[in-house]
């Protein structure tokens, strides 16, 4: 599953570097008569802040597509998604630490089995060995 999401996003990244290189290469040309329609208006570009403006837009754009995008979907996503996490493994947390206060005298007293219990059986495991 992550090759599929590495793939895609190689595939818009690089989608989204030729549209900016398509049109730094449609604004470096040098069209005396070039126009752009938008919204049914024709937008003649003869000057040069016309140019200028343009291609401060193309830069715009291009900032916005590869890296606002990107940081928006991180964070619209992701940092949910961690801060759920976290509200969960802090109530696990919470759940466990209740457990061990509330079983702490069971605790105690298994411990203290142990101890007794493994003291006992190297006692007899020194004692065979002794007599041997």
């Amino acid at each position: 599953m992550k090759t599929a999401f590495k793939i895609l996003f190689a595939v818009t990244a690089l989608m989204v570097l030729l549209a900016l290189l398509a049109g730094a290469t449609l604004l470096t040309q040098d069209f005396t008569d070039m126009h752009v329609v938008i919204n049914d208006e024709e937008v003649f570009l003869s000057g040069m802040g016309d140019w200028l403006g343009a291609g401060l837009g193309l830069l715009i754009s291009g900032v916005v597509c590869l890296i606002v995008v990107p940081l928006v979907l991180l964070l619209g996503v992701a940092l949910p998604l961690l801060i759920v996490g976290g509200v969960v493994a802090a109530v696990i947390a919470m759940v466990l630490g209740v457990g061990a206060v509330l079983g702490s005298p069971l605790i105690l007293l298994a411990l203290l089995l142990f101890v007794v219990l493994r003291n006992r059986s190297r006692a007899n495991a020194a004692r065979s060995a002794a007599s041997v």
